[in-house]
């Protein structure tokens, strides 16, 4: 009876991360067809609300009005629309000081966090096109453009740009993080050609005014479940390598661990709300949900699965084999933390360091999350205005 526990706990759990990781990859390699031409330019530019949540942005609002307003795009079909929420600095009165009447200023009455200043903006906004994006990222002068070509497309719901990552001056590069986002990135891309992502980088996405709905309140990730609820309506979602968006990194992998502890409570909020959308009934979406994000989010408990049945199996030779593999790459784990904390870096301890850490930001996030913590206000981190989960 042990071995048939331990037995399907290892390959249950060794499975789940080969086809997250290795097994998905490959069959999108072989199943995404190449990149289509890129649409044709509509004779008639859609009009775009830019929808931009801050709190306590004053070293960022200044710089993010202007990069929106030199925007390669009609400039009689571009808003832009802030919101602030209760920000106590001069958010707001940078925002007033500008004469221009496609920037449009909204102050929260109270703290709202950042779904509740999105959900008041898009009541605002009188584009056809709603365009989101973060207070402290720059867009690229034809990210807009980008986005805005794929609209003609009637099946298209929405687009997603790319967010690239940038080490603040005098920082190295987290690298893991680096790598990771490169990832990332392949993967959206062969996504989209299969038929639709389910994801976007939240500094640069953009849906149909008639395809949105209210954002959730309950702490799911925002941008997540605006693209799902998108094919739920029988629409493509689609992601753009070529509009841009760039911002700053974390100053370290600690930091980053943070941001993902942070972050992850929504992953599991979002699965528990939006799981159904692995039935095979939303085709591609399906696919990818499962196996880019559910699969994803659960991987600290696929490692420890098969951590415990490689330990209840090791009388066994391959089992303790791989246990002691196990072992090993925990201790290099150890070791490359160790050397994140004394400054040293060397890229293949870093990265596994990198990956166990942020698994384990997963577990710690999933039990925040069992616990409750789920409502969302900002308060602002060394790098810009930032979610803490309460």
């Amino acid at each position: 009876m042990l071995e048939i526990v331990g037995g399907i706990l290892f390959w249950v759990g060794l499975l789940g991360l080969l086809h997250t990781y290795i097994f998905y990859p490959l069959s999108l390699l072989l199943l995404a067809p190449k990149s289509p031409p890129p649409p044709e330019e509509p004779r008639e530019w859609p009009k775009i609300s830019i929808l931009v949540p801050a709190y306590n942005e004053e070293t960022h609002i200044g710089a993010k009005i202007e990069n929106c307003l030199a925007l390669d795009y009609p400039l009689d079909k571009l808003e832009i629309l802030i919101g602030s929420d209760c920000s106590t600095d001069r958010t707001a009165g940078i925002v007033k000081s500008y004469g221009d009447s496609r920037v449009r200023l909204f102050e929260m009455e109270r703290r709202s966090g950042k779904v509740g200043v999105l959900n008041r903006l898009a009541s605002e906004a009188r584009g056809e096109i709603f365009l989101f994006t973060d207070a402290n990222t720059h867009l690229h002068k034809v990210a807009a453009r980008m986005l805005a070509r794929h609209f003609g497309n009637l099946d298209v719901g929405a687009v997603s740009g790319r967010s690239d990552k940038i080490p603040p001056r005098g920082v190295a590069a987290v690298r893991g993080e680096a790598l990771y986002r490169k990832f990332e990135i392949s993967l959206k891309r062969m996504e989209s050609n299969l038929g639709g992502t389910c994801g976007a980088f939240g500094a640069l996405y953009a849906i149909r005014r008639t395809q949105f709905t209210p954002f959730p309140t309950d702490g799911q990730h925002d941008d997540m479940v605006q693209l799902l609820r998108t094919v739920q309506q029988g629409k493509r979602v689609l992601f753009e390598p070529m509009a841009v968006s760039s911002e700053e990194t974390e100053t370290s992998i600690s930091g980053e661990f943070h941001r993902r502890a942070r972050f992850g409570i929504g992953n599991y909020q979002t699965l528990a709300k939006m799981g159904h959308m692995i039935h095979p009934r939303y085709g591609a979406t399906a696919y990818v949900f499962f196996s880019h994000k559910v699969l994803r989010w659960l991987s600290p408990f696929l490692l420890l699965a098969v951590f415990v049945g490689s330990l209840m199996l090791q009388d066994f030779l391959f089992y303790k084999i791989v246990l002691g593999l196990q072992i090993a790459f925990y201790g290099l784990a150890a070791i490359g933390g160790i050397m994140n904390q004394l400054g040293i870096c060397l890229p293949g301890i870093t990265l596994i360091f990198h990956f166990a850490a942020l698994n384990f930001a997963f577990v710690l996030s999933f039990f925040r999350w069992l616990r409750g913590r789920r409502g969302i206000i900002w308060e602002r981190s060394g790098r810009a205005a930032s979610a803490t989960l309460l």
